[in-house]
C-alpha cells in the first residue's frame, strides 16, 4: 500500500462525520491492515491484508442489572470488506455480525460472531485450502484503546483476531485467520471509559433448559474428500443450572446426536454391522451463557460418553496414533449465538430461543447447527 493510499484513507476516516445523539447511538467506520496467520504447511503466499469497516453502536440502557454490571456495554452491528493479500488465490471478504463492546478501566474489549463472504474458494483456486464455500462463520475479538486528539475527537487505535471458516460444511475447511490493526476517529463521548455504577447485589436462581437441534457436514478430514455429500446431524440435550447476577449462566447436562453419514456408513459394511458399532454420540456437558437482553452467547465444553464409530472415521481420513486424535475424541465442544423471544432481562419463566452454532471435536470443526430450545426458570 502506497504513502498516498494511506494518507487518503485516515483523511476519509477524518472527514467521515461520527454521530452521536442523546439516545447514545454512534457510526463508527475504522480503518484496518494486518495479515492471514498460516494454519497449514505450504499454503500460498499473500501480502497485506487491508479493508474497512462501519460499526453502529448504541450504549446499553442504565435501568438493568446487565448492563450496570457490564458497565453500560456498547451492542452494536459491524460491516466490512477486505482485501486478502492474495486475491488469485483467496480473493476479497464481505462480513456481517453483531457485535458486544466491553468497556474497561483502560480501553474497551469488543467480541464479534457472524457471518462472511468470500468471492474466491477452493473451487475458484485450489491452492486456497483455507476456504471451501462462499459463506463461512465470521468471528472477532478486538482490543480498543482512545487517545485524545481533539476538542470533539478521539484517535482509537486497536489490534485483534479474526478468524472465517464454514463449520466443516464444505470441504477444505482449515479456515482463515488473520491479525489485525485498526485505526479511527470517534466522537469525544465514544472514550472507553469506566462509567459510574451502582453495586451490583448477588443473586442466584435455578434454571432448566431442553433443546433439539439438526447440523449439516461433509464426511471427510478437513481438506478431503472434496466434492461429498452433505448430510444431517440430529441432536438433543438436557441441562440444569444456576443464573448469577441476573445475566450469566452455567450448567451441565447430558445431551445425543445421530450421524446420517455414519449411520450410512455402517449400513454399508458388513465389519461394522458385526462389531456392532452405532452411529450415535452420547456425551457430558457444560456451558457458560452471557445473556444481554434477547441474546445469549454461549462456550461449552465435554466428554463423550460414547461416539465408536469416531474410530472408524479417523482411521479412514486422519490418525489414530496421535495424541491429536485422544483429544478429539474425548473432548466435544459448541460456540454460538441464541435468539431469545422473550428479553431475559424481564426474568421470565417461560423462555424459547433459536440458535447457531458451530460444534468441534475438541478444535476441529465437526458441523454447524441451528437449534430451537425452551428455558424454565424456577
Amino acid at each position: 500500500m502506497s504513502v498516498k493510499t494511506f494518507s487518503l484513507l485516515v483523511l476519509i476516516l477524518f472527514c467521515f462525520e461520527s454521530f452521536s445523539q442523546e439516545d447514545k447511538q454512534y457510526l463508527v467506520p475504522e480503518f484496518l491492515v494486518g495479515s492471514i496467520v498460516p494454519n497449514y504447511l505450504n499454503s500460498p503466499s499473500f501480502g497485506a491484508k487491508i479493508g474497512g469497516a462501519v460499526t453502529y453502536y448504541k450504549s446499553a440502557e442504565r435501568n438493568t442489572l446487565t448492563n450496570q454490571y457490564y458497565n453500560y456495554p456498547l451492542l452494536g452491528i459491524q460491516a466490512g470488506f477486505y482485501r486478502l493479500g492474495n486475491p488469485e488465490v483467496y480473493g476479497n471478504e464481505i462480513n456481517l455480525m453483531p457485535v458486544l463492546g466491553l468497556r474497561m478501566k483502560k480501553g474497551m474489549f469488543q467480541w464479534g460472531i457472524g457471518t462472511s463472504y468470500f468471492t474466491k474458494t477452493h473451487r475458484q483456486n485450489e491452492k486456497n485450502q483455507s476456504i471451501g464455500s462462499h459463506f463461512n462463520w465470521a468471528f472477532q475479538w478486538m482490543y480498543y484503546r482512545s487517545f485524545d486528539l481533539s476538542e470533539k475527537r478521539n484517535l482509537r487505535l486497536g489490534i485483534g483476531y479474526r478468524h472465517s471458516s464454514n463449520g466443516h460444511v464444505q470441504l477444505p475447511n482449515y479456515g482463515l485467520n488473520s491479525a489485525v490493526f485498526s485505526m479511527t476517529f470517534t466522537p469525544k463521548e465514544l472514550k472507553s471509559s469506566m462509567p459510574d455504577k451502582e453495586e451490583v447485589s448477588k443473586s442466584r436462581s435455578f434454571f432448566l433448559k431442553i433443546r433439539s437441534g439438526i447440523g449439516l457436514h461433509e464426511f471427510g478430514s478437513t481438506t478431503s474428500p472434496v466434492g461429498g455429500e452433505k448430510k444431517l446431524v440430529f441432536s438433543q440435550s438436557l441441562g440444569v443450572g444456576f443464573i448469577f447476577k441476573e445475566h450469566f449462566r452455567w450448567y451441565a447436562g447430558f445431551g445425543t446426536r445421530y450421524y446420517q453419514h455414519f449411520a450410512d456408513s455402517i449400513k454399508n459394511s458388513d465389519e461394522l454391522q458385526a462389531l456392532n458399532v452405532h452411529p450415535n454420540n452420547h456425551f457430558f456437558m457444560m456451558g457458560i451463557e452471557y445473556l444481554i437482553y434477547h441474546v445469549g452467547i454461549s462456550i461449552e465444553g465435554g466428554i463423550n460418553i460414547s461416539k465408536p464409530f469416531y474410530y472408524h472415521f479417523s482411521e479412514r481420513f486422519e490418525n489414530t496414533e496421535s495424541v491429536k486424535y485422544t483429544l478429539k475424541k474425548l473432548f466435544p465442544s459448541r460456540m454460538g449465538l441464541k435468539l431469545y423471544l422473550i428479553n431475559t432481562a424481564k426474568k421470565p419463566k417461560h423462555n424459547i430461543y433459536i440458535s447457531a452454532h458451530i460444534n468441534a471435536n475438541f478444535g476441529q470443526a465437526d458441523f454447524s447447527e441451528a437449534s430451537l430450545g425452551y428455558v424454565y426458570n424456577f
